[in-house]
């Protein structure tokens, strides 16, 4: 095994009490942060000593211990033992207190409790710690979560996100207000249809969907962090002649396995996903094509909602081209190669659209956007959100804009969400 490796494999079985283990498996993957940005993790896979038979690949018996590291980090990002069995000679947690905890963490990861990160949940076995500043969450957010068994013993850790630096928040104060951004809040607030279960129906509802406002009101950010590096493109798709094409469809490989060359020569690492204006356009042919090709009788039907750029691969996402939308859409996803914008696949959700088959249209509607909007005010909310956003390189303050409450277009009457 490369040095190196072996360092950290010596400092997990030490750091972790992995004495009763013995390390089976490793891979070296490529993984990109909640920013976008490259870098690599070195994944151990360690079995208690006694089990001496062969393990079939992909299953890890109880109590197995799974190590991951951060290279580029330079610290240990996830623990987990398999089905919360610990059998290491440690006991981290004797009191199992979250000061006892977060002192740990701090030690771990060189962040500073009640200034990086704070406790935000707790329960008998484990706690979870989340960041913020002055009480206003990220994000992306940066979440640790740490659980232990009933004598202290560590049985998962877990990091998600990057904790962001403070030279990276441009701090202010939060004077934005519902008044202001009036015409934002208009337009989100959106007929969609709701499938109901217990009436078997869909049930036409005026429904606020989720984006963050600058606090200057001049923009909105998606509450998806995926949707913020996407490149919109919502064009309608149309053909005159169906295409006669077969498509060869490959399995899509979604992990990227990397060497320890790659890893230790910070190769790529820190390097965003970006999409060259060739490549849009081209995706808009590939996928014109395998419309034509899959649904020769769909012309217009479609449209090219966004592309996506994925380690191994581009995205295309396409959708159904109506004017009021259900909550989950029919779809349609072309996979390409990045490099030679060949076809690797498609997958099309349709056939989870047959258990609505049963169900009853969608009503039209009888409230107005403008009524609908006037009731929904006392239930729309504003909460304040440092946004990362990708023009300014930054965090920015932001309001989310939300409400768990929507409007029946036919009754008029306020419905919770959750209750559809």
């Amino acid at each position: 095994m490369d040095k190196r490796l072996q360092k950290i494999v010596d400092e997990a079985q030490e750091k972790f009490g992995l004495d009763a283990y013995r390390m089976a498996r490793h891979t070296i993957y490529k993984v990109r942060d909640t920013m976008g940005d490259a870098y690599y993790t070195f994944t151990m896979e360690w079995f208690l000593k006694e089990l001496n038979e062969p393990i079939e690949e992909g299953y890890n018996p109880e109590g197995t211990a799974i190590v991951e590291y951060a290279i580029q980090k330079q610290h240990f990002s996830n623990v987990s033992f398999v089905q919360g069995e610990s059998f290491s000679t440690k006991t981290h947690f004797p009191g199992k207190a979250a000061a006892e905890v977060a002192a740990w963490l701090e030690k771990e990861t060189g962040l500073v409790y009640e200034q990086d990160f704070k406790l935000t949940q707790a329960n008998a076995n484990g706690f979870q710690f989340t960041s913020d500043i002055d009480g206003i969450y990220f994000s992306p957010s940066c979440i640790i979560e740490v659980e232990f068994d009933d004598v202290g013993k560590l049985t998962s850790y877990h990091s998600y996100g990057t904790m962001p630096s403070q030279n990276l928040v441009e701090q202010s104060k939060f004077t934005l207000t519902l008044e202001e951004i009036e015409p934002i809040v208009k337009k989100q607030l959106q007929l969609i249809k709701f499938p109901s279960e217990t009436e078997k129906r869909f049930v036409p509802v005026y429904a606020m969907e989720e984006v963050y406002v600058t606090v200057d009101g001049a923009r909105i950010i998606p509450f998806m962090e995926h949707e913020r590096s996407e490149v919109k493109i919502d064009e309608v798709i149309e053909w005159n002649k169906p295409l006669e094409q077969n498509i060869d469809r490959e399995e899509i490989t979604i992990v990227s396995e990397a060497n320890v060359e790659e890893a230790f020569g910070n190769v790529d690492a820190g390097k965003k996903l970006t999409l060259s204006a060739d490549q849009i356009e081209r995706s808009k042919k590939v996928v014109r094509d395998v419309l034509r090709a899959e649904y020769p009788d769909e012309s217009g039907k479609w449209k090219l909602s966004q592309l996506r750029c994925q380690e191994n691969f581009i995205e295309a996402h396409c959708e159904i081209n109506e004017e009021n939308p259900m909550i989950f859409n029919r779809k349609v996803v072309v996979f390409m190669n990045p490099e030679t914008m060949k076809v690797l696949n498609y997958l099309d959700n349709g056939s989870m659209f047959e258990i609505f088959e049963a169900f009853l249209p969608a009503a039209n509607a009888v409230v107005t956007p403008e009524e609908a909007f006037e009731k929904m005010i006392p239930y729309i909310t504003l909460d304040p959100t440092y946004v990362y956003d990708e023009f300014a390189g930054k965090y920015i303050l932001c309001g989310l804009l939300d409400a768990s409450e929507c409007v029946d277009a036919v009754t008029g009457e306020i419905v919770d969400l959750g209750d559809i």
